[in-house]
Formats: C-alpha cells, structure tokens, sequence
C-alpha cells in the first residue's frame, strides 16, 4: 500500500504550498513496518477522532501531518491550510447535516477542532474532512441524550496507561470491535522521556497515533479524556517536577506537554492550554441514567508527602490541608455529586482511590502516589457521598495497569465497616506492572479487594441500566502480538442502591490450590507458569496466601510448571475447556539440598537465567550469576548473587555486590554501586557440600585476586560465603573490602544493630552493634548478611546497606572475609530485623 495516495509535491500545491520536493523523514525503528504500510492517506495520516460529546454538540479532530514522524513540522509548509469538514446521518453521506471549513495552523501543528453545533441528542453521525482531492477516512460519533431524558441503556469501555514500548495494541483493536456508546480514557496516553521540549511532546503523540488499533477506536467512538501523570512527567504534582527531565523549567515542560496533549486529541476551546495552566474537569450527563465527573489530580495535588514512593505513611501524610484535587475542584465535584438526579453516579479519574496496606505486619506500606498518600482528601469525598445518600457511586481508575475491583469503605482499617461505593481499576492498554507479585503478596490485608489481577493488558468495558452495572474486565493473552485474542477474565455486578460489586461469571482457565505433600498446608507465593503446546509462555502467576492460584487461559491443552523455593519443581498437563474452569491442585515435595543449573528462584525482581547456578534447600533458594549481567553492575555481576528468597517468599533482591575491593573507602549516594570485584570463572563444585565457586580479580586494587566460594547445608535457613583476598604482588597493599545489599520489593529498608530501622534517604556510617546488616519489605521477609568476624562500619540508606572495611595485605599474604547470606520470615515483627540476632 501507499503510504501516501498524494504526493508530497501534489499534496502541497493543492494546499497552496511551496512546490519543492522535501525529502520524507524515515518513520525510524520505533514504528513497525506495517504501521508504516498501514497509515491514513496523506495528509490524514494519524486519523481522524471525535469526543467531548454533549447533547446538541461533539468535537471533531484531525491533524494535517504527511510525514508523521517529522518532529519540526509534520511534514507539512509553515502557512495556514483550509480544511473542509462533513457530518452527515449516514456514513455514505447522503444526507448531510452540517458542514464548514476551518483553518489549520502551523502554530498548533496544523491539528484540527471542530466544534459541531445544533446536533440532535442521542443519536449517532458520520464524519469526514477534505483538504483539496484528498479526503480523510469516515469517522462515526454520537451524542449524549437530552438533559434529563429517561435512557434504558449506556455501554460504554474505559482505558489506560498505553506505553509505546508495551504495544502495539491489541486491545484497541478488541476494543474497536465492540459496540459502545463512548470510550472514557483515563490518563497516560503518551509516555514522557527526558526531553520536555513541545517538538518532542508532538513527536510523541504523533508516534502513538501512527498504531492502527488506536486510530481505529478513535474513529468508531467519541472518547472522554483525562490525564495523568506521563503526558508530563512521571509522578509531577502540581507545579512540582517528578524528575529531574532536561534542566528546563518544570512549567515549560508542563505547557509544551499540555499544549501538544491539545492539538493531538479532541478537546473543546475551553479545554485550550493558557500556558502551564489548562482546565481538564468536567461534567458529562447521559440523561438521567449516569452523571460523569471527570477529574484532573495532577494539575492542581499537593506534592506527594514523604518524598513519594511505598513507604509507611506518617506525619504530613494526614495534614487535611493537602489535596488531590485542589480546594476549587473538590468542591465542584462535591457540589454535582449533592445536585446529581442521575442513577448513576461516576467519578473517572485516575490513580486508586480504595486504601491498599502493602505490609503484612503490624505497620502499613502504601504508595504515597495514589488517594492512599492523601487520606483526609479521600475521606472528604467518601463521607459526603455516605451522608449526603448519593444516588449509587462507582469510581473508575487506572494508572496501576492491572485490573481491581474494590470496595470503598467508611473506615478501611475495619472490614466491616459500611462499603460506601465501588471502584474499577482498569488494567493499562500496553504497559508493564513489575509490581504485580507486590500486590498479590498484600492481597491478605486488604479483604476490602474484591478481585485482583496483573497477569495481563487489556480494558474494561461497562454496560449500565437502571437496575445494574456490569462491568466486563477485559484482556488480550499478549499485549505484544497485534493479532492477540481478547477475552473476559472476570465479570462483576453491582445492583442498583447496593453498593459494592459480586462476581457473576464462573471464570475460564486454571484455578488450583498448591500444598505442601505431607502436611496439607498451602503454600502462598509459590510460582505457576502456563506454557502452551508450542513451549512459548502463556503467563505466569504466583498463589495467593490460601495457596490458590488463577491463571486464566483460553480452550487447549497445556503444561503447567510449579515452582517454589524450598520444593522440588513440578510439571503437570491441563487440558482448558470453554465456559468452565479447569482445576489443578498440586502437593509438591520439599527440596533437596543441591547446587546446579536448570532452576531460577521465583520471584518480582527475579533475573537470573536457567543457566545461571541455583544453591537451594528445603528453606532458602539463592541464584549465583554465571553470565546474566545486571546494568547497575554492569562487567561485574558474575559470581554475584542475583536472587535470594526464603521458603513461603519470593525474591525482592536486586542484586547482593557481594564481595568489593577498592582502593578507596566508598562515599555517597552510589557507593553500593562498586565494580571493583570482576570474576571470570563460576564453577559448581563437586563434593559433600553443595557449592559454587566464582574466581576473579579486584579491578582497583593491583595484584588482588579474589575467589567466593558460595555453599549450602540442609536445614540452614543461609548460604555460607567465603571470600579469599590475596595479593600476589611485590609490595603491600591496603585497600577497603565489604559487600552491598540492595532490596528493590516494596517497603524496602534497611536495618543496623543498635540503629534500628534506617528511614534517612542520606547515606551515613552506622558502627554495628551486631555483625550483621539487613534489609526488608513489606513481605515479611528479612535479608541479613551475617559476618563471623566484628570490625566493620555499616554505611546505610534507608534503600540499601553496605559493610565497610579496611585491610593491608603483605606480599602472599590472604584474608579471608566469611559470612552467611540469610532469609528469614520476621513473622511480622514490629522490630523485622530481630531474627537477625538469632541467626
């Protein structure tokens, strides 16, 4: 196919534009061949779009961009175009309802508004724009029933998060083939970089409009629109920066990258950018049935306290002066939701609103990002809607790309307390959730989720009448195959005046409960693979602390891989039919105490290789890196351990720098991040003991060698490791050894003896009190690195832990550093590092 049906020259003589020749950008590696092969005919090459429904009126949008991916300009002259528009009854417009022509500007990277008036409510139109010969594909829109009109019937779908790295999109497509009355985008269309010029911003939006799925939905439906985060800068609040991006003002970047979110969707005038500022709530009525409010919680938050992350939630996290919304917007939402006459009543916006407690201790871990960083704000909106009566709340949510079904509780420290509204949270189109296994492992505390799942991409499709709402979680099996099949994972229902939602459906795939063989007891965090006849994955998952596990797959025949630390793997054959699920309950055996290839430990951050050696027995399992390199130690992460994890756990390292030697005593914010230890040998050792052996040379320090040798027991909840120094050189030398522990699972922190828990983000020396220095998360599980020998200062970051200390070594001379690479279950522990002083 021709990518352009026009010809440049052609196309700008029509538009009036200069007749020379100018050479097409080349639509560069991030743009598959067949988008390329697939886009709209010049100059409509991104498509065309409507949203912004109202009853009498829709917004119609294209942008005139021959050469898409031409950053500067699009490929189009830096004059004015005329564009004509049409809006007819019938997509092959016999009869013509309105028409006009409207002016594209260079200055607004000639993108198109139109504003249809005096349109009939609740009824559906076809439309099309003309430049010269060249016409744009057919477009179909609608508008909203007449202001209090009694509707049977809304089915509309809501998306999310839909990263260009994570496409192509599937899940458009799936969506494209659905009937709705209109779609609800919830934030993170594009996905900043550290370039917040307003050229970039427009690449970026052009970029993602050159997926064939996304043009497709955008013209089968009117959308809705919000943001979040990404179309700025990740985690931005406010007029704060969320990084440290270009060095440009954070207020420029926040202009150039709303200005572009304009000209590339459509937004009615009042939704133009005036700078840095650009109004983005509002209110949709589709009749008497539901009431849309729709939220901005970025432009207008109170900076995210404690200096954001997952942490334990204290002091200004409770100040009631701070805000998602800002004073002004609460009150407006608050002040529809008292006046609303719908049945209905929806707030879309975008990061969780239900509370989600991380630790499965006696503390609490949540991220400070979501409603559950600003808690009096969130109580605000709930206890108006419980006194105030408002006619059945649902919230709808993304930015957490995975599917949720909620609660929203009165008081969610007490489970059974009043459940004042429902929340969707909507997987994302295409990107990634590396917390997933995070979440499940917290799943425990918070019975207020009534569904969970992060296996997969996808959508949420809802069908609205007076007396229910469905709401059908959709998903695709790859988000990266553009063919991938979609399907329902679940479906759930909340009835008219009962708030909170009921699962309806029965569910397809694999659903089973894994225990240990002989005491029957069920064992959570234990990882099921799904593979199909072919040997490719299907998905992964991990069971829940019951034991039981949900890996949803299609009608066919599979084999299903077990994997838990502390038990033989297992391998067992399902067969999945259509409308029932298949159960497999599985009893695996305790492991033996081995050291070989051919197993990984299971686990979020887990990146060791099958052949990379496993030392593991029936309570530990540790990954020793045999040729996976990690980029934060990068030439160095051989003979490093990569993951580590205790019986019952998954691994939260991402790496132990296990051991260093530099030459001079590390300092600051990246001193765990030494590359001063390179191993060029890792070998499993044959004998009575299970072990590992890596053999390398310090890269700081002349005539080092230093060779790890790595070794298990049965019945030892640690790795024992022993790390030889010798200097074969001619002269002494003196120079700094230890090793560096970094946890990247949620709650990460670290802990001293005789300083507790380390909360200061600013490295500093903590002389043990102990030999030991650890770190934890919110999983009950405790890393320690304990030493045989005192002697040594812990430097320390709430984030990560190193050992420090100085040697001199004599020509021939050795010193040998011993010490035990420990996994613990605190048991939720108020203090989690006490286990650590009964090792």
């Amino acid at each position: 196919m021709n990518v352009f049906p026009i010809s440049r020259r052609r196309f700008l003589t029509v538009a009036g534009g200069a007749a020379t020749v100018v050479a097409v950008s080349q639509l560069v590696a991030e743009l598959p061949e067949a988008y390329a092969a697939e886009l709209d005919a010049a100059p409509f090459t991104l498509g065309v779009a409507s949203g912004e429904p109202r009853h009498d009126s829709v917004v119609l949008w294209t942008r005139l961009a021959p050469d898409p991916l031409d950053a500067v300009d699009g490929g189009m002259p830096a004059e004015p175009v005329r564009v004509r528009w049409e809006v007819a009854r019938d997509p092959g417009f016999r009869h013509l309802v309105r028409t006009g022509e409207v002016t594209a500007l260079p200055e607004s990277a000639h993108a198109v508004h139109v504003v249809v008036p005096h349109l009939s409510p609740d009824r559906w139109y076809w439309y099309r724009f003309r430049v010269g010969e060249a016409t744009s594909r057919v477009g179909r829109t609608r508008t909203l029933p007449a202001p209090g009109a009694k509707v049977d019937h809304l089915r509309f779908a809501f998306a999310s998060c839909q990263s260009w790295a994570g496409g192509p999109y599937p899940a458009y497509r799936d969506m494209a083939e659905q009937e709705l009355d209109f779609v609800v985008h919830l934030g993170d269309y594009i996905y900043e970089t550290t370039d917040g010029s307003l050229t970039e911003f427009r690449r970026l939006h052009a970029l993602y409009k050159t997926s064939p799925d996304l043009r497709a939905a955008h013209a089968r439906f009117p959308f809705i629109l919000t943001w979040d985060d990404h179309e700025v800068q990740n985690n931005y609040a406010g007029p704060v920066a969320g990084a440290a991006g270009d060095g440009r003002p954070f207020l420029e970047r926040r202009a150039n990258g709303y200005q572009a979110y304009h000209e590339h969707l459509p937004l009615r005038p009042e939704q133009r950018p005036d700078g840095p500022d650009m109004l983005l709530y509002r209110r949709f009525d589709f009749g008497r049935l539901a009431r849309f409010s729709v939220l901005d919680t970025r432009q207008y938050r109170s900076d995210q306290a404690l200096g954001d992350g997952r942490k334990e939630p204290t002091g200004e996290v409770f100040d009631p002066t701070r805000t998602m919304t800002g004073p002004e917007q609460e009150r407006w939402l608050l002040d529809g939701l008292r006046r609303s006459k719908a049945r209905w009543n929806v707030i879309a916006q975008q990061t969780i609103m239900a509370a989600f407690d991380y630790d499965l201790g006696p503390g609490r871990i949540v991220n400070l990002d979501q409603w559950d960083g600003y808690p009096p704000a969130r109580s605000r909106i709930l206890d108006f809607v419980a006194r105030h009566r408002i006619s059945n709340p649902v919230v709808l949510s993304g930015d957490w790309h995975t599917h949720w079904v909620n609660d929203l509780k009165s008081d969610f420290a007490d489970a059974r307390s009043r459940t004042v509204a429902t929340e969707f949270v909507g997987t994302s189109i295409s990107s990634g959730a590396g917390w997933d296994a995070d979440v499940r492992a917290g799943l425990a505390a918070n019975p207020h989720v009534r569904f969970y799942n992060g296996s997969y991409r996808g959508y949420v499709i809802c069908d609205v009448t007076e007396r229910r709402w469905r709401a059908d979680l959709r998903i695709v099996l790859d988000a990266r195959d553009p063919a991938s099949p979609a399907y329902t994972i679940a479906a759930f229902e909340v009835r008219d005046g009962v708030p909170g939602a009921r699962r309806i459906d029965a569910g397809d795939g694999i659903v089973g409960r894994v225990a240990d063989q002989v005491t029957g007891d069920p064992l959570p965090n234990v990882e099921v693979a799904v593979f199909r006849a072919d040997g490719s994955r299907l998905v992964a998952s991990t069971t829940d602390p019951s034991g039981e596990v949900l890996a949803f797959a299609p009608p066919g025949d599979y084999t299903v891989s077990v994997n838990g630390v502390g038990y033989e793997p297992l391998t067992r054959q399902v067969a999945v039919r259509a409308g029932t699920p298949s159960r497999l309950d599985l009893r695996l055996t305790r492991a033996a105490t081995r050291a070989g290839t051919g197993r990984t430990v299971p686990g979020p951050q887990s990146s060791a290789g099958v052949t990379d050696p496993v030392l593991g027995n029936d309570l530990v399992a540790l990954a020793v890196s045999a040729g996976t390199d990690d980029p934060q130690l990068a030439g160095v992460t051989v003979g490093k351990p990569l993951d580590f994890a205790a019986v019952g756990h998954l691994d939260q390292l991402d790496w132990i720098n296990l051991p260093y030697a530099s030459a001079a005593q590390p300092r600051g914010g990246n001193a765990w991040q030494q590359r001063t230890v390179r191993s060029t040998a890792v070998e499993v050792l044959d004998g009575p003991v299970a072990a590992v052996r890596a053999t390398g040379v310090s890269t700081a320090v002349p005539d080092i060698a230093v060779v790890t040798t790595y070794s298990i027991r049965p019945g030892e909840p640690w790795v024992a490791v022993e790390s030889v120094f010798r200097n074969g050189g001619s002269v002494a030398r003196t120079f700094w050894i230890g090793d560096a522990l970094d946890h990247d699972g949620a709650g990460q922190r670290s802990g001293v003896p005789g300083h507790g828990t380390i909360t200061s983000g600013t490295p500093a020396d903590y002389p043990p009190a102990a030999p030991w220095i650890g770190m934890t998360g919110s999983d009950r599980q405790t890393y320690g690195l304990c030493y045989e020998e005192t002697g040594f200062v812990a430097y320390a970051a709430y984030n990560w832990v190193m050992s420090q200390r100085q040697v001199t070594l004599e020509p021939g001379a050795t010193f040998t550093l011993r010490r035990r690479i420990v996994a613990l279950d605190n048991g939720g522990a108020a203090d989690p590092f006490a286990v650590l002083e009964r090792v």
